[in-house]
C-alpha cells in the first residue's frame, strides 16, 4: 500500500529536505564502510561507528547555520533534531519491523509534538537507515511518519544512488612535458660466454 507523503501533512516536510537529511546519513555510512575494513572491524563497530558519524554530521549542519530550517532539540546520544519546528530522530534500522526505540518509541522531545486528539495526523517521524538484506544491497533511508497511537501513516523513500566524491582539496599535479621517444634497432651483445670459448 502506498502511503502519502509527509508533505501532504506538513509541508515543512519537503522532498528537498528529507534528500538533504538522507544523503548526510548515507554519506557517513558509506565512509564508515569504506574505512572500516580491517580483519579487526565487524558489524558492531561498523555500526557503532557509522551511528555515531550520523549524530556528529547532523549536528554539524546544524552549527553551519546553512541551513535556517534544521535545528537540534536534543544533541545528546539520543538526538532529536527539528525540521522547521517538527521533532525528528534516526536510526540504522529495518523499516518494515523496526526493533529500536528510536523508530518505535517517542522521545521525550518528540513528545510535546504529539497530537492525541487526531488520530489521521503523523505527529512523530524518523529516518530509517535501511541496508538491505543481509547489508547486500544498497542502502537507501526511509522516513516514516506514525500518529500518536503509533500507526504508520506516511512514507517517503530516499534514493539509491551512492555518490562518490573527491576526498580533500588537494590540487591536481601539472601536466609534463614528454618528448617523442626514439625509435632504432635492438643492438644484439655477444654473451660473455661464447667470447671466452673463442665463438664470436
Amino acid at each position: 500500500m502506498t502511503l502519502p507523503p509527509p508533505s501532504s501533512f506538513h509541508p515543512q516536510l519537503s522532498t528537498a529536505r528529507l534528500q538533504a537529511v538522507s544523503r548526510w546519513l548515507l554519506e557517513e555510512l558509506n565512509a564508515t564502510e569504506d574505512d572500516l575494513v580491517r580483519d579487526t572491524d565487524n558489524g558492531y563497530t561498523r555500526g557503532c561507528t557509522a551511528f555515531m558519524r550520523q549524530r556528529v554530521r547532523i549536528l554539524r549542519e546544524a552549527t553551519s547555520k546553512k541551513h535556517s530550517w534544521l535545528g537540534i532539540l536534543n544533541p545528546g546520544n539520543d538526538l532529536v533534531f527539528s525540521i522547521e519546528g517538527i521533532p525528528c530522530r534516526f536510526s540504522n534500522d529495518d523499516p518494515d519491523d523496526p526493533k529500536k526505540d528510536a523508530v518505535k518509541t517517542a522521545n521525550r522531545y518528540q513528545a510535546t509534538f504529539l497530537d492525541f486528539d487526531d488520530d489521521k495526523i503523523p505527529s512523530r517521524f524518523c529516518f530509517v537507515i535501511d541496508r538491505g538484506l543481509e547489508g547486500v544491497s544498497d542502502p537507501h533511508v526511509e522516513f516514516l511518519g506514525f500518529t500518536a497511537m503509533e500507526s504508520l501513516i506516511t512514507r517517503w523513500v530516499s534514493d539509491k544512488v551512492r555518490s562518490f566524491h573527491a576526498v580533500g582539496d588537494l590540487p591536481l599535479a601539472a601536466p609534463v612535458a614528454v618528448e617523442k621517444p626514439a625509435v632504432a634497432p635492438k643492438r644484439v651483445e655477444p654473451d660473455v660466454g661464447d667470447t671466452a670459448n673463442g665463438q664470436s
